[in-house]
């Protein structure tokens, strides 16, 4: 037992380690992006998976049952790993099918050795929403000291949003509306005045984070998932009614705080040398339609303001969408490989700013086809069957923590139409969203009674 309890501790302290780290790995800190963070954060996944293969051993029961999911878990991980037979960059596909895999069997393992206990998964939990907690912590130090850095300038099109450590507003963002659940979750859990304050100051850092951030599929994600964890609650109807409904009230809320800042009267020159654009030459194609820009470009040169960012505007999403869909209807059975969505989605769209689809979805079916599409959301739909189950079975504090994997994942999934990460592990928000998805479902297989002998 003391064992385990140490395992469980490691797990924890792992589970910050690669959420950090991950973020770090992907922030706008040359010191710690590229050269330290894009290796520390493999080698926090490798320990964590080491560590949580350990764990799994340790649990009384070690009997490893044929489960669908890991039925549908193991069908995906071997596409993948099978795509590189057909993909155009094949030590790129194993080299993300693999972190994948990684990230599948520490989470899988975690789950396996907590055996649907509450008290390991509220350890799990807990660690990704402290690993997320420094992250917004470490956003509002970079704002302080360097708030050129942390913020995006206010544009013609859109006003300033925060960055945190981010490369883009988007990134944490997605991070810290996946874990909000989270930090309601402690909130309810806290026995002390000072631990329901110290939720409360993370709920609002997050909240605040992700409205500075303008990042609308970040809040639409962040409002789902608490509606999810008010709806799963272990209270009475009319109460769960409320906090969905408040859950909707602070999306509005949230909303209408976006729309305060101003827009800039003229776009800002980030570089006096190359900010203001030039011909290279009388016969300077790109500098008349750049090819990155060729579909849907307004005018003649970059005199053109845009259109402003409106509410419902999907800023040149719903293009690429289309686009990505036709190239996935080139390929549609397989795909084009795991892991290449970055490098064969063309993005020829003027307002879409990416290299990818930006949807989850339509990104595994570029990647993977029809099939590999088929697979992610039968895996999905299988753990949204058990979570449901887990809620009518389990009550007390075992439904309490099994409502905040709910939310966490309502939230992830819905983050998925807007942003193209539920398989790319290098993403901050990846780790928690798979993490509490496998929790849920060994709550789920931890509430199920056990088989009793047959009576002669």
């Amino acid at each position: 037992m003391r064992r385990r309890a140490w395992l469980e501790v490691a797990i924890q302290l792992l589970v910050v380690a690669l959420v950090v780290w991950a973020a770090l790995a992907v922030s706008h800190i040359d010191v710690v992006n590229v050269s330290i963070g894009r290796r520390v954060r493999w080698a926090a996944l490798a320990a964590l998976t080491a560590v949580a293969l350990a764990y799994a051993a340790t649990r009384p029961d070690r009997r490893l049952r044929l489960d669908p999911l890991v039925c549908l878990a193991a069908a995906f991980l071997g596409l993948a790993l099978a795509s590189a037979l057909w993909s155009p960059h094949a030590f790129l596909t194993l080299g993300r099918s693999i972190t994948l895999l990684f990230l599948f069997v520490a989470g899988g393992a975690i789950a396996f050795g907590t055996g649907g206990g509450e008290r390991a998964a509220r350890r799990v939990l807990l660690g990704l929403l402290v690993g997320a907690a420094a992250v917004a912590v470490g956003g509002a130090i970079d704002l302080a000291v360097e708030p050129g850095r942390a913020l995006v300038p206010a544009t013609t099109v859109s006003p300033s949003r925060y960055n945190g450590l981010g490369g883009n507003p988007n990134m944490m963002a997605m991070l810290l509306a996946v874990c909000l659940p989270l930090a309601v979750w402690t909130f309810l859990e806290a026995r002390s005045v000072f631990g329901k304050a110290v939720s409360v100051a993370v709920f609002l850092g997050f909240d605040a984070s992700i409205v500075a951030s303008g990042s609308r599929g970040a809040l639409l994600a962040a409002a789902v998932g608490l509606a999810a964890l008010g709806l799963a609650l272990p209270v009475r109807r009319p109460t769960r009614t409320v906090l969905a409904v408040a859950a909707v009230g602070l999306l509005a809320l949230n909303v209408g705080l976006t729309r305060i800042p101003d827009r800039a009267d003229r776009n800002p020159v980030l570089h006096p040398e190359f900010g203001s654009e030039r011909p290279l030459g009388p016969r300077d194609a790109q500098f008349i339609l750049p090819l990155e820009s060729e579909i849907g470009f307004p005018a003649e040169g970059f005199e053109t303001t845009g259109h402003p960012r409106s509410l419902f505007d999907t800023s040149g999403r719903a293009q690429g969408w289309e686009g990505a869909l036709e190239q996935a209807l080139e390929r549609p059975v397989l795909g084009y490989g795991f892991g290449t969505e970055d490098h064969v989605f063309i993005d020829r769209f003027y307002r879409l700013y990416s290299s990818t689809v930006e949807n989850s979805y339509l990104g595994t079916a570029l990647q993977l086809g029809v099939v590999g599409l088929g697979l992610l959301l039968a895996l999905i739909a299988a753990l949204a069957a058990r979570g449901v189950r887990a809620l009518g079975m389990l009550a007390g504090p075992a439904r309490l923590v099994a409502a905040a994997c709910l939310g966490v994942v309502a939230a992830g999934l819905v983050l998925g139409v807007t942003q193209s990460y539920l398989t790319s592990v290098g993403n901050p928000a990846t780790a928690p969203f798979w993490i509490s998805a496998f929790l849920l479902a060994a709550l789920a297989a931890g509430s199920a009674p056990l088989p009793t002998k047959r009576a002669r």
